[in-house]
C-alpha cells in the first residue's frame, strides 16, 4: 500500500541478503521482485523491468529454466513490458510463463 515507504526497506533487505547469502540467492531474487513491484507501483517501469530481469536471471540459474518461480518472473516482466507498450515482448513472456506453469502444475 505504500510503495514509496517500502523502497528503502526493500533496498536495505536486498543489500543484506546479497551480502549474507550472495547476490545469486533465491531470497535476493525474491527481494528484487518486491523492490520491482514497489517501483512499478510508482510508475517507474523501466527500473522495475531491470530488477525483474535480474530476478529472472537468478532464478533461471539457481532453480532451473522450468521452475514455477521462473514463470512468475516471466509474468512480472510481461506485465511491466505491457505497461511500457512492448506488447509483442510481453505476449512472448506470458506464453512462456503459461507453458512453464502448465508443465509444472498440469494442464487443468
Amino acid at each position: 500500500g505504500h510503495p514509496r515507504l517500502a523502497l528503502p526497506l526493500y533496498a536495505a533487505a536486498l543489500a543484506i541478503y546479497e551480502t549474507v547469502l550472495g547476490p545469486s540467492h533465491p531470497q535476493a531474487a525474491s527481494t528484487l521482485v518486491n523492490l520491482g513491484n514497489a517501483l512499478f507501483d510508482l510508475g517507474r517501469h523501466g527500473e522495475a523491468a531491470a530488477l525483474y530481469r535480474r530476478s529472472l536471471a537468478i532464478d533461471e540459474e539457481v532453480l532451473g529454466d522450468d521452475h514455477p518461480d521462473v514463470a512468475m518472473d516471466l509474468s512480472n516482466l510481461g506485465i511491466v513490458y505491457r505497461n511500457m507498450g512492448y506488447t509483442r515482448q510481453a505476449v512472448v513472456l506470458f506464453e512462456r510463463a503459461h507453458e512453464l506453469l502448465q508443465g509444472a502444475l498440469g494442464a487443468e
